[in-house]
Order: C-alpha cells, then sequence, then structure tokens
C-alpha cells in the first residue's frame, strides 16, 4: 500500500476482528516500522509489551469492564465525552470533528428516527450519571471489555522515564517521540490489511495504570501511554472526517 493510502485509510476498528491469530512475520514488520520512529536525541524512550495470552487480555479486559461502569457514574467525564458526540452524519461532515454517537452507544429506536431528540440529554449529560449509579454503564462495559479479551492481540505501549532527553523540556520531547512511535506502528498495520484500536478506559485513571503496572511487574519508571487492540479485517476503512485546511493552517502568521 502506497504511504499516502496509508495515512488517509487509517481508522479506528470498533468492532470483533476476525478470529485469526497475527502473522509473526507482519508483527515483526509493525514493531521494525515503530522501531524507526524519529526522537529527540535519539533517545527511543519506548517499550512495546506483546500480549497474546488470555490470561492477561482477561485481566485488561476486567479493568476495562470496571474503569467504564466507573466512567459511567462520573458526571464530569460524561460531559467531557457529549463534547464530541455527533448525532447525525450531517452535523458529523458539517463539523468535520468528533465521533458518531451511534459508534459508541447502541441507541433505541426512536432516537435513531429522531436523533434530534437527543440533544437536550447530551447538553446535560451530567445528569446521566444516576442513571450509571443504577447500572447503565454494564451493558457498554460488558461489550468493550469482549472486544479487549477477544482480540488476536493486544500491544501495551510503555514510556521508559529514564530515557529523557536533556533540557527543560525533555519530558515533551520523549511524548513527542511517542507518538511517532504509535502512528509508525499504526501506519504499517494499515498496510497490512490489520485493524487497530485505541482502549483508554483502563488507563484513564492513575489507580488502573498503577494495577496494570503490578500486574505486569513494570517498575515504577515505565509510564504506560497507550494500550492497541488488533487484528485483521475484512472491511473496508469505513467513512472518517477531517476539518478543513483552512481551520488548522496558517502562512506567515
Amino acid at each position: 500500500m502506497d504511504l499516502f493510502d496509508a495515512i488517509t485509510q487509517r481508522r479506528s476498528h470498533r468492532r470483533q476482528f476476525r478470529d485469526e491469530p497475527i502473522s509473526q512475520a507482519h508483527l515483526d514488520q509493525m514493531i521494525e516500522a515503530a522501531r524507526w520512529a524519529p526522537s529527540p536525541f535519539n533517545v527511543q524512550p519506548w517499550e512495546l509489551s506483546i500480549i497474546r495470552n488470555s490470561a492477561s487480555k482477561n485481566a485488561l479486559a476486567k479493568i476495562t469492564e470496571a474503569s467504564i461502569i466507573e466512567q459511567f457514574k462520573d458526571g464530569r467525564f460524561l460531559d467531557d465525552n457529549s463534547r464530541w458526540m455527533r448525532l447525525t452524519d450531517a452535523e458529523w461532515q458539517k463539523r468535520g470533528d468528533g465521533v458518531r454517537l451511534t459508534e459508541h452507544v447502541d441507541l433505541p429506536p426512536i432516537f435513531l428516527k429522531h436523533p434530534d431528540k437527543l440533544k437536550p440529554l447530551l447538553k446535560n449529560a451530567r445528569h446521566l450519571s444516576i442513571l450509571g449509579h443504577l447500572g447503565a454503564g454494564r451493558m457498554p462495559a460488558n461489550e468493550i471489555s469482549e472486544l479487549v479479551r477477544s482480540s488476536p492481540l493486544l500491544i501495551m505501549v510503555l514510556m521508559n522515564c529514564k530515557r529523557r532527553p536533556p533540557g527543560e523540556g525533555g519530558l515533551r520531547w520523549m511524548w513527542l517521540g511517542m507518538g511517532a512511535m504509535i502512528q509508525n506502528l499504526l501506519l504499517a498495520a494499515t498496510a497490512l490489511g490489520i485493524g487497530t484500536q485505541f482502549v483508554s478506559a483502563p488507563l484513564e485513571r492513575s489507580s488502573d495504570r498503577k494495577r496494570i503496572r503490578e500486574l505486569f511487574n513494570l517498575p515504577d519508571f515505565y509510564e504506560v501511554i497507550s494500550l492497541l487492540r488488533l487484528g485483521y479485517i475484512d472491511s473496508d476503512p469505513g467513512e472518517s472526517v477531517r476539518l478543513p485546511l483552512k481551520a488548522f493552517v496558517r502562512y506567515d502568521e
């Protein structure tokens, strides 16, 4: 696949993957692409934990499930999410950012036919936390945790904080390198017909990140940056939207 095709066709895959393990040859290609990412002073602060065994997947799935249940009880978290939810394709295309609500929540038929009825709820999403306390988060928590548990491959992205470049901005430059490394990995996966998705829920809270460090025997100087689920996909990449160039490009200003 051409590089620019990989860039524009990369998507977050929020559905099940094919029930097929990722070949070692393809895994090696993704790791090699990650290895060649740039980092300030060439410190290469990244490490990858390749997770294929069921016990580790199950442990991460349980943390994911518990975290999502708690998120549905958190009014501030619900408000933060609602800011980026788009009710219709037309709104999503027009604004050029955010995600479609239907990709994250199974809506009742009445809301699918009349999505505008959801606007007052999204504007006051924090009040929905009462539903979270009544157990409304259990269904999405079960669904997402099962995606983690059943994925052919998980990759936990770690940052070795001892590999810090010099200067006051050292930590900033480390994060810059981590982002470049992850993007290399995602583009290589796209070129190989492998779907990827960030699993953010188990990393939202410091207590969960600490629990993950304990489960995987990670020293304190390792920061858990991201968790990716990966697998082969059959479907086309689907739609996405981006802001127009004029919204973020400035010349000589």
